[in-house]
């Protein structure tokens, strides 16, 4: 058998590889590759400075849209007066309720916490802020109390036979839901040592409001809050153990 010499000029090539068709071959993928690296590079090219502007220009007319529809998302438009949501339980609805006294402590206690910075967590006070644990002003009438709160207080005054001279700004507003306000009467009045015991409707409230309305803008002085420490507010009381709903404070009707 005789063995055919290989050509040093053509190594490792066999007799049936075509050299034509592999360089063609290589050619064709080299081609391909070419394209789909220019395909890549485009994708990857910046965005124009003109699409961003225009993006820019579509983004701010869209927002001064939004924003100046009051009640686009307005709660009060959409949701009837007096809503509330009910608490399921069972697959039957329910109101959520509690009694009077409890509900009132837990809701004046959450509105105390703007105050206690100040009157301190215990109500003592401290040597520039006035105590509200056996202050007058907020024993002797919800009145008193709810105008220092409302309002604020400057000047010199004095309680508990102890006399200050600090600036107290508003706490509460003009158009303070009537439930937080009576809540926070009793949480003051029955707190720190306090045992004031009266419980005041949320309606009761409209009273003081209408005295807010009367008397001219501005923090309050000693010598006014000593007015109105003389001023009761008319109508029933709660009820000790009275049920009322816990987010309007309407008077649950017990079933006999």
């Amino acid at each position: 058998m005789s063995v055919q010499p290989i050509d040093p000029k053509k190594p490792d090539l066999e007799e049936s590889t075509n050299v034509a068709e592999q360089h063609a071959a290589v050619t064709r993928a080299s081609a391909a590759a070419t394209r789909e690296q220019q395909v890549r590079e485009n994708g990857l090219e910046p965005v124009s400075i003109w699409i961003f502007i225009a993006g820019s220009i579509v983004a701010i007319i869209a927002g001064s849209v939004l924003f100046s529809s009051n009640n686009l998302f307005g709660y009060d438009k959409f949701v009837k007066a007096g809503y509330v949501q009910a608490d399921e339980v069972g697959g039957v609805k329910t109101v959520p309720m509690g009694e009077v006294e409890a509900v009132y402590m837990a809701k004046g206690a959450s509105s105390y916490n703007k105050c206690k910075g100040c009157h301190q967590p215990d109500g003592k006070g401290n040597a520039a802020f006035p105590p509200l644990a056996g202050s007058e002003y907020v024993i002797d009438s919800p009145v008193s109390v709810l105008m220092a709160v409302i309002n604020g207080v400057e000047g010199p005054i004095t309680v508990s036979g102890k006399s200050f001279n600090s600036k107290m700004d508003p706490q509460l507003n003009k158009s303070t839901d009537n439930l937080e306000m009576a809540a926070l009467v009793y949480y003051l009045q029955n707190s720190f040592g306090n045992k004031v015991g009266k419980i005041y409707t949320p309606e009761q409230m409209n009273q003081v409001k209408a005295m807010v309305a009367e008397r001219p803008e501005g923090l309050c002085s000693a010598a006014e809050l000593d007015k109105f420490r003389k001023i009761q507010l008319e109508g029933d009381l709660f009820e000790p153990g009275t049920l009322i709903n816990k987010k309007t404070g309407e008077v649950i009707e017990q079933e006999k």
